[in-house]
C-alpha cells in the first residue's frame, strides 16, 4: 500500500487466486471510471496524481461479439522523471532508471551476453499498431529465425524442456513431481542458466547488496533461485498447478486466457507449430522488446510481451534481481541499449512450503 492510494494484494474469490492485483483507494467510483474509460478508450498510459504522487493506469481491452470490452486494469506509481522514445512510426511513455548500481549491472550483461541474437539472427514483423480495442489477425511476429542459434547451450537447454512439455499449462491442475526425467532437464537448463557470464555478474549485485544466502553461489542457488523458479503453488485455489518458471517462460492458461508467457523462444516455437495467432502490437523499441496482443491454444493474451532481443539466461538474470530485490510491483527500472526498461513482479510463498516463489516478472 502506498499513503493510502493504491494496494497490491492476493485475494481469493471463489475457486479462484489473484495473485497480482492493485487498485485506487480513497476515489469515488465515478472518478475511477471516467480514468479507466479514458485508458482503455485512448489506448495511452495516463498518469494522473494523486496526493502529490503520480499513478499510471493501463487498461487492456478485447473485443467479443464485435464490440469493444474492458479486459484488465493495471494501477503503478511513476517512479523518477518520464522519457520518451520513438521507434518505427509510434511513441511510448517509460520510466528512467533510479539505480546507478543496477543500471552497472545490466550494462555489464548486454556487454557479456554473447548468446543474444544479432539483428540479422532474428527479424520481426510487427504488422499494425492496436489503437484502443483488439487486434485482427496478421502474419507472423517472428519473420526469420536463424536457427543456429539454438546450439548454443543455454538454448539447447531450454528447447529440450519446451520439447518435452514438461508443465502442464491449465493452472487447474497440479504440475507433475520434479523428479525422473522432469527433474533433470529443468535443472540442465538451471544450470546453464546460471554458468552464464550475465548470471555470475548478476549474482555478484546480489552479494553487493547483502542479500541472504549470497556468500555462497550453490546454496543461493538451492535455497532462494531453485525454489524461486520451481516451487509450486497456486492459482487455482487448490491444485499446486504454477510456478514462476512455468509462468514466465512456458506460459500458462487460465480459463481463457494466456497468463506469463515472456519467452521469445517459446514464442517462437509456438509459432513454427501454428500454435500462435498473432494480433498486432502496442508498443516495441526497435526489435529488442514488445508488447502486443496474441491467441495460444485457443486462449487470449490481451496485452503481453517479452524482450525480443536478449538471450533467455539474460533475461532470467535480470528477472531474479528485480524479483529478489525490487520489490513487488514496477519498482525494477534501467535502460537496454539506451531504452528505458520497467520490471515488474511479484513474490508469494511457494504452496509446496519450498520458500519465496516467483508469482510473475516481465518487463516493459
Amino acid at each position: 500500500m502506498k499513503e493510502g492510494i493504491t494496494i497490491d494484494l492476493q485475494f481469493v474469490a471463489g475457486s479462484d487466486e489473484d495473485l497480482e492485483t492493485a487498485f485506487l483507494l480513497n476515489s469515488s467510483p465515478a472518478f475511477e471510471f471516467a480514468a479507466y474509460t479514458v485508458a482503455a478508450l485512448t489506448n495511452t498510459q495516463p498518469t494522473v496524481a494523486i496526493q502529490g504522487e503520480n499513478v499510471d493506469i493501463t487498461a487492456a481491452t478485447l473485443v467479443q461479439n464485435g464490440a469493444t470490452v474492458l479486459d484488465k486494469v493495471t494501477i503503478s506509481f511513476e517512479q523518477g522523471h518520464k522519457a520518451t522514445t520513438h521507434h518505427s512510426g509510434s511513441g511510448t511513455t517509460k520510466r528512467s532508471s533510479t539505480d546507478p548500481a543496477l543500471q552497472t549491472l545490466v550494462d555489464q550483461m548486454w556487454n557479456v551476453d554473447q548468446d543474444r541474437p544479432s539483428a540479422a539472427q532474428v527479424t520481426l514483423n510487427w504488422g499494425t499498431k492496436i489503437s484502443g480495442k483488439s487486434g485482427i489477425k496478421e502474419g507472423n511476429l517472428f519473420a526469420n529465425v536463424d536457427e543456429t542459434l539454438f546450439t548454443k547451450k543455454q538454448y539447447a537447454d531450454l528447447l529440450t524442456t519446451y520439447q518435452n512439455e514438461l508443465f502442464t499449462a491449465d493452472v487447474c491442475k497440479a504440475e507433475a513431481p520434479m523428479s525422473g526425467f522432469r527433474k533433470q532437464y529443468l535443472q540442465a537448463v538451471f544450470n546453464a542458466f546460471t554458468s552464464t557470464p550475465m548470471f555470475s555478474a548478476a549474482f555478484d549485485y546480489l552479494k553487493a547488496q547483502n542479500y541472504k544466502d549470497t556468500s555462497d553461489l550453490e546454496t543461493f542457488k538451492s535455497k532462494v533461485l531453485w525454489p524461486l523458479w520451481f516451487g509450486t503453488y497456486t492459482r487455482c485455489k487448490g491444485a499446486l498447478g504454477s510456478s514462476g518458471w512455468e509462468h514466465v517462460f512456458s506460459g500458462e492458461l487460465k480459463s481463457n486466457e494466456v497468463d506469463g508467457q515472456h519467452d521469445w523462444v517459446r514464442y517462437y516455437t509456438e509459432q513454427k507449430k501454428d500454435k500462435m495467432v498473432y494480433n498486432g502490437y502496442y508498443t516495441h523499441d526497435e526489435d529488442l522488446i514488445g508488447t502486443f496482443q496474441y491467441h495460444w491454444q485457443g486462449a487470449t493474451k490481451p496485452k503481453g510481451g517479452f524482450f525480443t532481443g536478449t538471450s533467455p539466461a539474460f533475461d532470467f538474470s535480470i528477472l531474479s534481481v528485480c524479483a529478489l530485490v525490487h520489490g513487488n510491483g514496477g519498482n525494477c527500472h534501467f535502460h537496454v541499449n539506451n531504452y528505458p526498461i520497467t520490471v515488474t513482479s511479484y513474490l508469494q510463498q511457494c504452496g509446496d512450503g519450498s520458500g519465496t516463489c516467483l508469482s510473475t516478472a516481465y518487463p516493459g
